[in-house]
């Protein structure tokens, strides 16, 4: 509360924010101490049914009981395991003691379960709190000036394998918003090292590994030795400290940590927030490659100590502002997209749908559609085999502003037996939004990482004005039906029922491969019609009429839709370019859509 003593200076808000499971705002940017003690208070006065110190205890205790045993060859459980333990008892004399080994596998059994839960437990907490930082700082490039951030977090935090991507960029877009974060590690003076829980991550693996030396082949493989390789993966990121200290310093703050006396670091730290210098330079870059590049400022005089951001994240100039989230493999992929020409070193669709959302709102829906023969995949060790697939999706309005992106970096493992199966098949990307009407560009690239190619395509996409009159989807080509799963959105305009479409943007479909060609359309009947809807069907090649039909609707859904899938056999077609029209009709109002395939 020493930072809140008197008024605040001028020109100087503060904010009160708390991250648990997600981000909470208890008060919002004021300049005035009365609220912001108040909320300070109610965030370090929450009262929480909290176990953690018993757990610890526990944990201790069994720890010493399933500890090395005197040789060091092997912990007690790894003797039980492969029955070492009977050939120790009459060494030294006496039988084997059946309850005292049964307690140790007890013993262990807990164990495990505790560390099973720790390790998914840093792991989640790891990546709240990184994505609650990024939601903290992106938004704040609105702001001119310096903003700092005084985080404080009991023994910082895990960053998971897997996001160290996320937590760069909480440093880069806090550097390009001008924030600094200064770091609280709010255990205070501990009695271990700050690296002690590395150490004994590291200490279990090392334990696990023993044993799975020591067995013979014959006992069944317990969970810690299933495990060995994450866990020591694990022991190089578990000094949560350490994330503290590179989210503060890399961003030009510091870590308050290891003392019970707060009052003078954050006395420093007020001190810090009203007075600073700010030094810009223009540094002559060649290459944006969203590479780190680091700064550093040397004082002619010995007695100063400079205090500043460690580097930057070399993005170019278009992206590098607005508060923009950029991962590492974006870039390239935007940088392709910015180029005079576009690359195009490898095929694959993009499209656009449109639809009509349950409040007759306009609704887009992005295919991606990539054949995985056209990635590259290299030898890794053993019988493995690694791809890599990024992408990265712009939709802009006319005058260039990006109003959704998209983008993710796939690794593909297979092994080598099993390459031709994966690479017949094709990469389907799917995503659903609202999108108002208008004219749209959707822009995308793809990097084959393996092969280090980039392909890039733009198409135009026009989203009809929203109305209650009648009108029909576009007409998806479709590749097969997928049943649906917890991830599935209910809003989803490619569910039907139980199954999820996976459209195909590859125009050309093989005779000999597919005995038919199916299509799904949605037909939304005018709800102030007292008519019912028909849809009518016309086939075509190359201008001739080859049939028609008019299929049976059924009644619209709770959302006013009526889903249609249309099944067309091509046994008897000639190879060649086909149309198929799609033309609904309801009293007076027609509406029509159209799509064409390629028979081969």
């Amino acid at each position: 509360m020493g930072l809140l003593k008197g008024e605040l200076p001028q020109n100087v808000y503060m904010a009160v924010m708390t991250i648990d499971r997600k981000l909470e705002v208890l008060q919002s940017f004021t300049n005035d101490p009365v609220l912001l003690r108040k909320a300070i208070d109610r965030a370090t006065r929450s009262e929480n049914t909290d176990f953690s110190s018993d757990t610890a205890m526990v944990q201790k205790q069994l720890e010493q009981m399933v500890g090395p045993d005197t040789n060091g060859a092997q912990s007690i459980q790894g003797q039980i395991d492969n029955q070492n333990a009977t050939i120790v008892a009459q060494a030294q004399g006496r039988a084997p003691d059946a309850a005292e080994m049964a307690n140790i596998a007890m013993a262990q059994m807990v164990l495990q379960m505790l560390e099973s839960q720790q390790s998914s437990g840093l792991k989640e907490a790891g990546r709240v709190n990184i994505y609650a930082l990024l939601d903290a700082v992106k938004e704040q490039y609105r702001l001119p000036g310096r903003k700092t951030i005084l985080y404080f977090r009991e023994g910082g935090f895990v960053i998971p394998q897997g996001m160290e991507e996320p937590f760069k960029s909480v440093i880069s877009v806090a550097n390009r918003s001008n924030v600094s974060f200064y770091a609280v590690d709010a255990r205070g003076l501990t009695t271990g090292s700050a690296s002690s829980g590395a150490m004994n991550t590291l200490n279990r693996a090392a334990r696990a590994s023993q044993d799975q030396m020591a067995n013979d082949g014959s006992q069944a493989v317990r969970p810690d030795e299933a495990k060995l390789f994450d866990t020591s993966i694990e022991s190089t990121r578990a000094n949560t400290q350490n994330t503290l200290a590179n989210l503060a310093e890399s961003t030009g703050g510091m870590l308050i940590a290891n003392t019970n006396d707060v009052g003078t670091p954050l006395h420093k730290l007020a001190e810090d927030i009203q007075t600073y210098y700010e030094i810009g330079y223009v540094p002559e870059i060649k290459s944006y490659d969203g590479s780190f590049r680091k700064i550093a400022i040397k004082m002619n005089s010995g007695d100063l100590r400079v205090q500043s951001r460690s580097g930057y994240i070399a993005l170019p100039p278009g992206l590098a502002g607005q508060g923009s989230v950029l991962r590492a493999f974006e870039v390239p992929l935007l940088t392709a997209l910015s180029s005079a020409e576009l690359p195009k070193t490898f095929g694959y669709q993009s499209m656009a749908l449109h639809f009509r959302g349950a409040q007759n709102q306009s609704v887009c829906d992005l295919v991606l559609d990539v054949p995985l023969a056209n990635l590259t995949f290299q030898k890794k060790g053993g019988d493995q085999l690694e791809g890599r697939l990024s992408y990265v999706a712009l939709v802009k309005k006319g005058n260039g502003e990006v109003v959704k992106k998209f983008g993710n970096d796939i690794p593909f493992h297979v092994p080598s037996a099993e390459r031709d199966a994966l690479t017949a098949g094709h990469f389907i990307y799917t995503e659903h939004f609202d999108l108002p009407a208008g004219h749209y560009t959707l822009e995308t690239a793809m990097l084959d990482g393996e092969g280090n190619r980039i392909s890039t395509r733009k198409n135009s996409l026009m989203m009809p004005p929203p109305s209650t009159a009648l009108s029909v989807s576009s007409v998806s080509v479709v590749r097969n039906l997928k049943d649906k799963d917890a991830s599935t959105d209910q809003s989803d305009p490619l569910l039907i029922g139980s199954r999820v479409v996976s459209p195909t943007l590859n125009p050309t479909i093989s005779k000999a491969s597919n005995s038919s060609v199916s299509f799904y359309v949605v037909v939304y009947p005018d709800k102030n019609s007292s008519q019912p809807p028909h849809l009518s069907m016309e086939f075509s090649r190359n201008g001739q009429v080859l049939g028609s039909g008019s299929p049976e609707l059924g009644q619209p859904d709770k959302d006013g839709r009526i889903q249609y899938v249309a099944t067309v056999p091509v046994a008897s077609l000639e190879p060649g370019e086909y149309t198929i029209r799609f033309n609904a009709t309801q009293a007076a109002e027609t509406a029509e859509e159209v799509t064409t395939f390629i028979l081969q």
